[in-house]
């Protein structure tokens, strides 16, 4: 720490005669009065200084917390994602079916991906959980990461890293629970829904705070440059960008909540009472949508099918439909063949043991339509004879 230099006194002026007017008393007490003012300014100089090396070891101390928890989340991510090729065997899916260089549709599921169907009927929801930190291929988690890296160093300088943790985790699950309920019908991996709570914090702080920045024009355009490359991504199979809008959201408002409660102060009464209500507002909200995602699914009324175009975005470059989660019809007939209906129209011939349990037939659904197995044809089972189930799946 630097010290202050050593000021000299400035005495009195003499007049160019030799001559002084005043008394010797009241010519010490003027340079006196001189010295203690320049006392105090150095002493506030000193102060200033301390203060200035106290918020830099400060924010030295948060980037090194921040640089920490980036790490242990890149590397966990990426052994995630190495162990789950392992597991299904270093299978990489066509690039129009995955051109993220990604598994298809059955090694999302095996990684750990979103999967409506199992969720609800098999109540599996640490896919809530894991899906969080899944990535669909080489690109996206190279783009996640870039995100968390980038608009996590930013908001560390306004907010501790803790505060970016619970930014990242809060708005992660929130968006999570609406890609799940709104892209019912698609097998998704949701770790760029987080990265986007990040962006709309860090667009929330850029808006509120902007006197405290320059370059706006330079700011604005690398955002909206870096959150419209992932936007696009986000538009392939097994991303879904309804989740990383409603995360980009949950985020804007999170951080926005956040700063309302850290401010020092406000100039009347009604003003400290409007930041709480926002502040309250924003808990309100994010409580309200997780609160909201999870009954739609312990409900079973997830709003599949309005928003398919949200999820994955029609486009010659891939195939949306490698993503959709195949929902099937078992229809038994008079002489007990079981027949079963893929989306796709194809009617394959099936054998069940003792019973035909909605996970069987679901299994059975997901192994045979996406890999076209033996169909039978229209008139399939005997006679055509439709017996007493039918079951969509």
């Amino acid at each position: 720490m630097s010290t202050p230099a050593i000021a000299l006194v400035s005495y009195p002026a003499v007049p160019a005669n030799g001559g002084f007017t005043g008394s010797t008393t009241e010519y010490w007490a003027q340079a006196q009065a001189i010295q203690s003012a320049q006392d105090a300014q150095s002493r506030q100089d000193h102060y200033q200084l301390q203060i200035e090396e106290a918020a830099r070891i400060r924010m030295r101390k948060r980037q090194r917390l921040f640089t920490w928890m980036y790490n242990i989340l890149a590397i966990g991510e990426l052994v995630y994602f190495i162990v789950g090729l392992y597991m299904i065997e270093w299978q990489v899916a066509d690039l129009q079916d995955n051109p993220l260089l990604g598994p298809g549709q059955e090694g999302i599921l095996k990684m750990g991906g979103t999967y409506t169907p199992r969720i609800i009927q098999r109540h599996q929801y640490w896919r809530l959980i894991s899906s969080l930190f899944h990535n669909a291929g080489a690109i996206h988690i190279t783009s996640n990461m870039g995100m968390v890296w980038t608009f996590g160093h930013f908001l560390v300088r306004e907010i501790s890293p803790w505060l970016v943790a619970l930014v990242f985790f809060a708005a992660g699950l929130s968006g999570l629970l609406v890609s799940v309920n709104v892209g019912a019908e698609f097998s998704t991996a949701g770790a760029s829904i987080p990265a986007f709570g990040l962006a709309g914090a860090a667009t929330a702080m850029l808006l509120f705070r902007w006197r405290r920045f320059t370059c706006h024009f330079a700011s604005a355009a690398v955002v909206g440059f870096i959150v419209g490359a992932n936007a696009f991504i986000g538009a392939t199979p097994f991303v879904d960008n309804s989740g990383n809008t409603a995360g980009f959201v949950f985020g804007a408002v999170i951080c926005l909540g956040i700063m309302m409660v850290r401010r020092e102060k406000t100039d009347t009464k009604i003003g400290g009472l409007l930041v709480y209500v926002i502040a309250v507002g924003a808990v309100a909200a994010l409580l309200a949508a997780i609160v909201g995602g999870l009954a739609g699914l312990q409900l079973d009324t997830p709003i599949a099918g309005c928003c398919d175009e949200w999820v994955c975005t029609s486009s010659s470059l891939w195939r949306c439909n490698a993503s959709r989660i195949n929902i099937c019809t078992l229809t038994t007939y008079v002489n007990d063949t079981p027949i079963l209906t893929c989306p796709q129209g194809n009617r394959i011939a099936v054998s069940f043991g003792a019973s035909s349990t909605a996970d069987a037939v679901q299994t059975l659904c997901d192994s045979l339509c996406s890999s076209g197995a033996s169909m039978v044809s229209s008139g399939g089972g005997s006679s055509g004879n439709t017996d007493t189930s039918q079951r969509r799946m």
